[in-house]
């Protein structure tokens, strides 16, 4: 059997894995136990549960180490390197790379990518020829959580390079869930040996580290588990909590599944959007980006233009601020000299002097809340800036912070039971369309798109819109597949950071 054959046999088993966690959940969502009916063989779930995570990570594992024994890899021939890979992500979404001894990699999404992964905690270790199993990723400019897998490749002893696979963890999560087909007074989780939960029901949990945030007897629970590989553990969080455990053989991670006993308030608690609690949470979140800023800059000084103390800076500033994508240094005279992450090194020394926030904090050293546009990065981004000053208090540049607002306003969503019948928008004044649930109509112009054009319901609320912090109003909505008209009626609010306004547009229909 050939190379090729092999890894598509592997492949297959990768998928065939989810079989017998479906046959143990295996029920239609008619068939679900009811809310608070107790589900059978809890530990023979999470045993199955287990070995499928297994079945996941160490045949992904496989199928490089078999990749890296082919003529291709040892050769370090890229083509035929990325043939190989592209099957295994058709099975499992992930990032799929090939990289060099000095960290340069290529990727199925870019090829040669340009980047480099040598300051990785993980690099040193792979290549002294050990392989990399479930190390916790997190990329800021896509806002993915992954999990690593990797293996060297090895010629006459020596590591010539090295394939990774970092598994998409929502995706997974996703892909659990619907497997899994848990009631809803059950809830499962995974940490690792650090107490990281990799994994989770919710996936706003994923990343969250259980020993840290998590309720004092949720810390004395996990503390408990992660001494030894299989048992049952109890804690309060939000309701009493039962959980049997299991660790995972080929991983240092640990599956957890919980029975939930709900307060009566908690049963009875309607989870529902409202504008009243979203806008001041988003207020929030900016407020704390730039407060973050301020704290980094203050105690972090920087002497003359010394590259040393900027690049340091921006380091703590991300370290402080997981909603920050890049911490970009720009100079007086509108160049990017510094940035980080190191991976958008490739951006540094480019002429960004004709883009608003920098020709406005050059012309009036202030902060500022940017308007939306396309960073040098790539992305749909705004800037939160500040002016940066030398020790001698003279001028010498500004600080942007960029965050996506996709991630940022999402991330505040999913806490929220938004019904599917409901529509959240954020528009700038101007009419530029920061943020929709729908993604096509990010970065339009309400007023200008010829999406638009023919809704003067629409566009009149609009104007209505930009000019007033809040209100109401109605618009005549056509459905996009059949066409039929329907009233919707749109409440509005205002989150705002120094002079910079957001109308945060909530829509539905009156009368369903």
């Amino acid at each position: 059997m050939n190379a090729k054959s092999i890894i598509g046999s592997i492949v297959l088993f990768l998928v065939l894995a989810t079989v017998p966690v479906a046959e143990v959940f295996g029920k239609e969502p008619a068939e679900r136990p009811s809310e608070q009916a107790p589900l059978a063989g809890s530990a023979t779930i999470v045993n199955v549960a287990a070995h499928y995570l297994d079945n996941v990570f160490e045949a992904t594992l496989a199928s490089l180490e078999l990749i890296a024994l082919t003529p291709e890899a040892k050769q370090g021939k890229w083509q035929g390197i990325k043939e190989y890979l592209g099957r295994l992500e058709s099975r499992l979404p992930g990032t799929y790379f090939f990289v060099l001894p000095d960290g340069n990699y290529y990727s199925l999404a870019m090829d040669y990518t340009n980047l480099n992964l040598a300051d990785r905690p993980y690099f040193k270790s792979l290549f002294a020829g050990n392989a990399v199993r479930g190390f916790p990723i997190y990329s800021r400019s896509s806002g993915k959580k992954a999990a690593l897998v990797a293996a060297p490749i090895l010629v006459a002893g020596k590591v010539t390079g090295a394939l990774g696979a970092s598994v998409y963890l929502d995706e997974l999560h996703a892909r659990l869930n619907r497997t899994f087909s848990l009631p809803g007074n059950y809830t499962w989780f995974v940490l690792d040996s650090e107490g990281n939960t990799t994994l989770d029901r919710d996936r706003d949990f994923i990343f969250m580290n259980a020993l840290i945030q998590g309720s004092p007897s949720l810390q004395e629970a996990v503390s408990k588990a992660l001494r030894s590989d299989a048992g049952q553990v109890s804690y309060d969080l939000g309701g009493l909590r039962h959980a049997h455990y299991q660790k995972l053989s080929g991983l240092d991670w640990w599956i957890f599944l919980a029975q939930i006993q709900f307060s009566d308030v908690q049963a009875t608690e309607q989870h529902t959007l409202s504008l009243d609690r979203f806008v001041p949470q988003l207020e929030k979140r900016l407020k704390a980006i730039d407060e973050s800023l301020t704290a980094s800059i203050e105690d972090n000084p920087v002497t003359a233009k010394k590259e040393a103390d900027i690049r340091a800076l921006l380091a703590e500033i991300l370290k402080r601020n997981l909603d920050v994508i890049t911490a970009s240094f720009v100079d007086v005279e509108g160049v990017l000299r510094y940035i980080a992450p190191s991976d958008y090194r490739n951006a540094e020394n480019t002429d960004i002097s004709e883009q608003g926030h920098v020709m406005a904090m050059l012309k009036n050293p202030m902060p500022l809340l940017s308007g939306a546009f396309t960073a040098v990065e790539g992305f749909t981004a705004v800037s939160v800036a500040r002016p940066l000053y030398n020790d001698d208090n003279v001028f010498i540049g500004l600080i942007s912070l960029l965050v996506r607002p996709e991630l940022l306003f999402e991330s505040l969503l999913r806490k929220s039971m938004i019904p599917e019948d409901y529509e959240l928008w954020v528009m700038q004044t101007d009419g530029l369309i920061v943020y929709d649930q729908n993604e096509e109509e990010r970065g339009l112009m309400l007023f200008s798109d010829p999406l638009y054009a023919d809704h003067e319901s629409l566009l009149g609320l609009g104007r209505e819109i930009v000019s007033a912090q809040s209100g109401r109003g109605n618009y005549i909505f056509a459905a996009p597949i059949t066409g039929e008209k329907a009233i919707k009626t749109a409440l509005w609010q205002t989150a705002a950071l120094h002079d910079r306004e957001w109308r945060v547009v909530l829509a539905y229909r009156p009368y369903e």
